[in-house]
């Protein structure tokens, strides 16, 4: 796996060259993929995805949007602080170093910053994770297995090892395949640092928070021996040594 990096106008693209060649800045034009028949929208958290086929390798093509009160000013433009420190590129590298680390992500493509003056735009183009659901999918249809819940504490501890640590860890950010392998998406303002059980328990909280959002209905209570099993097996995971 390697990286290059490419100036053209203002948009400065990397992209790993054993996957793609020629890249240019149609790859992260929404509007030029809106013309490809394969192409597929999808709502992405608060914005939006494409499902588009990146010079013969099936992949999402991400939008970078902000969310909080200053997105109502300000949706989707960034202050430009550097290529180095661009939404996009700081998330396709820890991709991948996480790839490279044998962690279950999707494979970095390609990431473009587009800038104007001191503002930016961000767009990343992961490999895409066929036949799968997100784990608040698979809740919605009740299909979620003792085992599922166990990989899925394995899994996060498998990041937390290696001291990856998700900003947002959530049941969307949880993605299972048809074979049943656990991937987690969406690294945006992740970190790596020296493996800290502090940090991960900070992560366990978030997604718990997001697994109460979740059953937040009445007729539908918190599944406390399910969560168990993945707190169980996240911490055996951290322990084993």
């Amino acid at each position: 796996m390697n990286s290059q990096l490419l100036k053209i106008k203002q948009n400065t693209i990397i992209y790993d060259d054993t996957l793609i060649s020629e890249p240019d800045e149609n790859l992260f034009d929404l509007e030029f993929w809106a013309n490809d028949e394969e192409t597929r929208l999808i709502n992405k958290g608060r914005g939006k995805a494409l499902l588009i086929n990146c010079q013969g390798l099936p992949s999402v093509l991400k939008h970078y949007y902000r969310g909080g009160l200053v997105s109502n000013f300000l949706s989707e433009t960034y202050l430009w602080q550097g290529k180095r420190n661009a939404r996009s590129i700081k998330e396709f590298m820890v991709l991948q170093e996480m790839f490279q680390a044998g962690l279950p992500v999707p494979r970095p493509i390609a990431a473009r910053v587009n800038r104007q003056g001191i503002f930016y735009t961000a767009d990343l183009i992961t490999s895409r994770i066929d036949n799968s659901s997100s784990m608040g999918d698979l809740l919605k249809k009740d299909c979620m297995s003792s085992d599922l819940w166990k990989n899925i504490g394995s899994c996060i501890a498998s990041f937390h090892m290696k001291g990856f640590y998700h900003h947002d860890l959530n049941v969307e950010n949880i993605l299972i395949d048809s074979d049943q392998k656990v991937f987690l998406l969406d690294f945006d303002k992740a970190v790596q640092m020296d493996p800290s059980n502090s940090m991960a328990q900070k992560n366990i909280n978030r997604l718990q928070r997001s697994l109460n959002k979740n059953f937040s209905n009445p007729s539908k209570s918190f599944p406390k021996p399910e969560w168990e099993i993945l707190i169980t097996e996240h911490s055996k995971q951290l322990n084993q040594d």
